[in-house]
């Protein structure tokens, strides 16, 4: 009973999760041909911690702030950002201007402009976003007279 009220469901269910973490983990090692498994591990549970205890609550304050400013406009610019910092995630190595080398040795191509190709990206999904804001605040005002 107090394992169903903390954690909301039976043992069954809480062992079968943790069982599925563990395959999902061992694969993962021997996909990735990784051998020194405690600093694979640290790099999980450090993007664990760092998501769910600092950056989590960081951007959960950001949206309420933005919500509460601009109300149902909020989501114009909630959706550029987050696809921009879903970008800036994804290749943030590049961003930053690691692994030049091993880029250069693998892909035969020069390395140079990521961070500006990003910059440009996102600012065109600001544009799209402010764009498609206008026009559907004119339609609407057009429609309510």
């Amino acid at each position: 009973m107090i394992l169903r009220r903390l954690y909301g469901d039976g043992p069954v269910h809480l062992i079968a999760h943790l069982a599925s973490f563990a395959l999902a983990g061992w694969a993962i090692f021997q996909l990735a041909g990784v051998r020194p498994h405690l600093y694979v591990l640290g790099w999980f549970v450090g993007a664990i911690v760092l998501h769910d205890f600092v950056l989590l609550p960081l951007y959960a304050v950001l949206d309420r702030l933005a919500a509460a400013r601009l109300g149902p406009a909020v989501n114009f610019v909630r959706v550029p950002v987050a696809l921009s910092a879903l970008l800036a995630l994804a290749y943030f190595p590049v961003l930053l201007g690691k692994g030049e080398a091993a880029y250069a040795r693998v892909s035969a191509l020069e390395w140079h402009g990521y961070l500006a190709r990003w910059a440009a990206v996102s600012a065109g999904l600001c544009v799209v976003s402010a764009l498609v804001y206008l026009v559907r605040g004119r339609r609407s005002a057009g429609s309510s007279s």
